[in-house]
């Protein structure tokens, strides 16, 4: 007489899917930095700004799959030049950082899309909020940019030309540089040129514009381009949201 059983057969066994490891479990953090996200992130996409090594590449995946069980969509970003670009026309609500304090990545994008950076907490408990003024760079196209420590512009001919306009003055340089940082709600700018003494100026908006030479424009210590024509200077005061979580 042949012996049944109720066991499935070794091979069958072998191919029964394996429950999801929760990833959570990948890196304690996530778990707050899930809530957080699905917190801020509403009815938008949630932005993971990630290195390039192999943990920032595990929790970026596993953050964004503790978001996919919450149905909040999410996209990665790295420091890589143009991955930003992913982030055109997506309704970006929150941003993560992932790749730790040594980058500004996270804090330009999150100050760029005016959403708050979500980062780990320092110790056992969430820290204080932390908010912070901003540049705003705009050119006559209207696409905006942002700086979040200083720009800086420097004639590369000594004929060139440099036109400031603010608190309804006007300055002309030639051969001139400018720096501009943000204190109190309001643009700190030093200026000097060819013939004319260094000088301070204190505004809420400037205007600069080029002529005769190109110029060079350094944003937070990164040349970003050759400026011809003009860019305008806002403070945004608060403009950058940092919540460790």
């Amino acid at each position: 007489m042949m012996e049944t059983t109720t066991d499935a057969p070794s091979f069958a066994r072998s191919r029964r899917p394996r429950r999801p490891e929760d990833p959570a479990r990948i890196w304690a953090p996530l778990a707050d930095l899930t809530e957080a996200a699905v917190a801020a992130a509403g009815s938008g996409t949630v932005a993971i700004t990630r290195g390039f090594d192999r943990n920032s590449r595990l929790r970026a995946k596993a953050l964004r799959d503790l978001l996919e069980q919450r149905d909040v969509p999410s996209i990665e970003v790295t420091p890589a030049v143009g991955s930003d670009r992913l982030l055109a026309d997506v309704d970006v609500t929150a941003v993560v950082n992932l790749i730790g304090a040594e980058s500004w990545q996270p804090y330009r994008i999150a100050a760029q899309l005016r959403a708050p950076v979500l980062s780990p907490k320092p110790g056992e408990t969430a820290g204080e909020q932390v908010t912070r003024d901003v540049i705003a760079l705009a050119g006559d196209s209207g696409k905006r940019d942002v700086a979040l420590s200083h720009v800086a512009v420097r004639s590369e001919d000594p004929a060139g030309q440099l036109t400031l306009t603010y608190n309804g003055e006007q300055l002309t340089l030639t051969g001139g540089w400018l720096t501009v940082a943000v204190q109190g709600h309001e643009l700190q700018v030093q200026v000097g040129g060819a013939g004319i003494a260094e000088q301070s100026i204190t505004t809420a908006e400037l205007r600069v514009e080029t002529a005769e030479a190109p110029h060079r424009l350094v944003r937070d210590e990164l040349p970003i381009a050759d400026l011809e024509g003009a860019v305008t200077f806002t403070a945004e005061p608060e403009g950058l949201v940092v919540r460790p979580v």
